[in-house]
């Protein structure tokens, strides 16, 4: 997967062991050292998330936290030395969507991570990686193009993966209890999906249905 992280520290062996940490768990890191640093990296790609030290040389992070979101909702999970409930308040109330003060766990960061990315019962290193707030998914790091109807389904045979589904099963979750399709449509939207995604992710279950399988890169 690639979803991106943007690590923002100015202490060159905590973020050495940051980025080792994170791609370890299988996210793409880009490092900035400051907060101008950190800014021009921001506009010049595209990030799913934003660690920022608070204490940073050329721009502290709050004012750096304040020019993002002005730009885009960026998700932003501030890790510093500062530990003060009054600290705390004022990252928060500067637009911050979450905040942890050193020293931390190391699973505890991972785990604020993923649930910042809406990615917290996924496996980082499976081929394809679901954002459900914002409805996109990655196959192996590259975003797919896939219409509303598409994800529904995709989403749903992930949820069950590894269990065989039925067709009205499909049919029910993803088109409700009123939908007027035949059996047809999901084929029909199976064979869509393993022309995105590849052919080996979804099986047919002969006599039943389909299953999604997942198999670890």
């Amino acid at each position: 997967m690639t979803l991106k992280i943007l690590l923002c520290e100015d202490e060159d062996k905590m973020r050495e062991l940051l980025r080792k940490f994170f791609e370890k768990a299988g996210y793409t890191v880009v490092e900035a050292s400051d907060g101008e640093t950190a800014l021009e990296k921001f506009y010049e790609e595209s990030f799913d998330l934003v660690i920022l030290d608070w204490m940073m040389p050329k721009m502290n992070g709050i004012d750096v936290a304040k020019n993002m979101k002005r730009e885009r909702n960026i998700k932003i999970l501030m890790l510093t030395a500062k530990n003060l409930p009054e600290d705390e308040v004022q990252a928060l109330l500067t637009g911050v969507d979450d905040y942890l003060a050193k020293p931390f766990h190391a699973q505890v960061l991972l785990t604020r991570v993923a649930k910042l990315l809406d990615v917290i019962h996924q496996d980082m290193n499976q081929p394809l990686v679901f954002i459900p707030n914002e409805k996109r998914v990655l196959l192996n790091g590259v975003q797919l193009s896939l219409t509303n109807r598409e994800y529904e389904m995709l989403y749903y045979l992930y949820q069950n993966q590894g269990l065989p589904l039925t067709r009205e099963q499909i049919l029910l979750a993803v088109w409700g209890l009123d939908h007027e399709n035949d059996e047809r449509t999901v084929d029909s939207f199976i064979r869509i999906l393993r022309e995105k995604i590849g052919k080996e992710f979804i099986q047919t279950v002969y006599g039943i249905g389909y299953r999604l399988e997942l198999s670890k890169k």
